[in-house]
């Protein structure tokens, strides 16, 4: 094999070992194409805010005990819950932040782990 052979060989394996890698570290993405405006009833876990980059469109991604749905970021209801999940979010943070930097003395405070 001539110098220009091995060259194509390696550069073929190297495109094959790249896909290979990116296809086994892909991690799994959710990407709302459509929303929905109905009220979730079940138990909501978390969210995200989805921005708009085509396919996918500006959603807020609640996460329930049955999976993600995908709801419409105007309606009034899917940001009054955004809301109240961000102060949730909050007050858990200062209690950990206040249980992990303040030492604990008295044996009657209540701890989080």
């Amino acid at each position: 094999m001539n110098f220009s052979q091995k060259m194509r060989s390696f550069t073929v394996l190297a495109l094959f070992a790249c896909i290979a890698i990116t296809a086994a570290t892909d991690k799994e993405f959710e990407c709302c194409k459509e929303i929905s405006s109905e009220r979730i009833t079940l138990p909501i876990t978390g969210f995200k805010v989805q921005q708009a980059r085509p396919p996918c469109v500006k959603a807020i991604i609640f996460y329930t005990s049955e999976g993600a749905v995908c709801s419409h970021w105007r309606e009034n209801w899917v940001m009054s819950k955004v809301i109240e999940l961000r102060k949730l979010q909050a007050v858990i943070k200062r209690l950990k932040m206040k249980t992990t930097t303040t030492p604990q003395t008295d044996n009657s405070t209540l701890q989080l782990q």
